[in-house]
């Protein structure tokens, strides 16, 4: 009995030390999913005719854009701190989604009066501010788990993507 234990104990404490590195992993990835939704997005955005039935698809992106900055910001959260390397990973990859971010949100403000036209204007506002919050909260628990030497980068990154909210969230308000 007292042997039978002792290996569960064993092969649960193994699992749990390679938890660490597979969560690390999985940040990385849902990070990589939250940019190919946003480039989703974009590229709705930016081929919208104008029309309400074409907005749709429009509102389905934001929806799984929600889900999965929540399932990426659970994922860090519950992950180990990143070491230099995934810290390093996980910097390049933000990085690049800010830029991301920041270019579909400007073609976002540049859609205002067709969006207007089709009274969505409210809709398009309370759609930015619940995902300036979920991105605030992912960036957050990115900066918790960074190795201090990439929090200048992080600070950088966050600055761009609330100035780019900022502007978006004007712009339909």
């Amino acid at each position: 009995m007292i042997g039978k234990s002792l290996t569960v104990a064993a092969l649960l404490s193994l699992n749990l030390v390679s938890a660490g590195p597979i969560v690390k992993r999985s940040v990385l990835t849902d990070l990589q999913t939250v940019y190919s939704e946003v480039q989703s997005l974009d590229s709705d955005i930016t081929s919208w005719n104008g029309q309400l039935l074409t907005a749709l698809p429009l509102l389905t992106d934001v929806d799984t854009l929600e889900t999965d900055i929540k399932t990426a910001t659970t994922d860090t959260n519950n992950s180990a701190a990143f070491g230099d390397a995934d810290s390093a990973s996980i910097a390049s990859e933000t990085q690049s989604l800010s830029t991301l971010i920041v270019t579909t949100l400007d073609d976002l403000v540049a859609q205002a009066s067709k969006v207007a036209a089709v009274g969505l204007t409210s809709t398009v506002e309370s759609s930015l501010e619940d995902l300036k919050t979920l991105s605030d909260g992912l960036i957050s628990a990115l900066e918790s788990k960074i190795e201090a030497s990439y929090l200048p980068t992080a600070t950088s990154i966050a600055a761009a993507i609330d100035s780019a909210f900022a502007t978006a969230i004007a712009a339909y308000a």
